[in-house]
């Protein structure tokens, strides 16, 4: 069987149902654009022996490793890999395929660690909210149209609930099935959209900070229907706009949207909130939260630190 006839059923039958189909569909044409001709032999870069693709037989380490190495060895290219192995294993659930295929993701990548500072965080914001546009458009405190203040609406919002960039733009003080609903009277924000089928990445409905809720009404008082707005329209992305903020306050790359989450996670742990409250407030497993934050939280090995200080009896 071709690989592109697999990879075109998971983008009709799974593809639509993810949270950013756009971008799962960037990565399934990435895919069958390198492994869809059954006559073309790829070769590495540097000159090993060729690898055959464009069956579902083709598919085994050397030409995952190839895939891998082709593209820049990066996290996208794992990223392509982990969406081939899904459409595998979709097409062997509807017994299209006969057995499971494997599909190696060389190396797998690194969960990211930055977070950032109080005071990081209070320059984006300020940053953010205090930047105008002047007179020759660039940059700066001409007039009063600020351009940004939508960027620290979603930096705080994403900063002090702990959630993910697309949970944090789809955020609506309206009642839609499309959209994740913030009840202010309740001061409960239901994360999950009722129509999007629930995955693995848990979307918990919480109870929010008085303060931020607080900011709330008041965006919903000033005639927003959405957390984050942009001329009175509900923003879909926000990763440029992001990235220059960042430089303009001389933050180093890593600090990406993702790292507001991080951000929030990492500062309830050092503020020593019970493991099981932080699993259920950001819709982590228990397990991931030892391995990545726990070392932040003020008992994390405090016992063994007490133990390995007394004497022996």
């Amino acid at each position: 069987m071709l690989i592109a006839d697999v990879l075109s059923i998971y983008a009709r039958d799974v593809a639509p149902n993810h949270s950013r189909p756009e971008e799962t569909a960037s990565k399934i044409l990435r895919l069958a654009s390198w492994w869809g001709d059954p006559a073309f032999a790829r070769r590495k870069a540097f000159g090993s022996a060729p690898v055959l693709t464009g069956f579902v037989s083709d598919v085994n380490d050397a030409s995952c490793r190839a895939y891998y190495e082709c593209h820049g060895a990066n996290r996208s290219a794992a990223r392509d890999l982990e969406i081939l192995r899904a459409a595998l294993n979709h097409a062997h659930d509807q017994r299209i395929l006969a057995t499971t295929v494997k599909v190696k993701v060389p190396h797998k990548s690194l969960s990211r660690e930055r977070w950032l500072t109080r005071s990081e965080v209070a320059k984006l914001v300020w940053t953010a909210w205090r930047g105008g546009r002047s007179a020759n458009g660039k940059s700066g405190e001409g007039d009063n149209w600020h351009m940004r203040r939508h960027l620290a609406r979603f930096i705080l919002l994403a900063v002090y609930t702990g959630s993910r960039k697309q949970d944090v733009l789809n955020a609506s003080f309206e009642r839609h099935p499309d959209h994740g609903f913030i009840d202010l009277e309740r001061g409960v924000w239901t994360r999950k959209a009722a129509s999007k089928v629930a995955t693995t990445k848990r979307q918990t409905a919480i109870p929010l900070p008085p303060g931020l809720l607080a900011h709330l009404r008041r965006w919903r008082r000033s005639g927003q229907s959405f957390a984050v707005e942009f001329n009175c329209k509900k923003v879909d992305n926000i990763s440029k706009a992001f990235r220059a903020l960042v430089a303009e306050c001389g933050l180093d790359a890593d600090v990406i949207p993702h790292a507001l989450r991080h951000t929030g996670v990492t500062w309830a742990m050092q503020n020593g909130v019970a493991l099981w409250d932080a699993s259920g407030y950001f819709g982590m497993s228990p397990k991931v939260l030892m391995e990545v934050y726990g070392h932040h939280h003020p008992d994390h090995l405090i016992g063994a630190a007490a133990a390995m200080g007394r004497r022996r009896r």
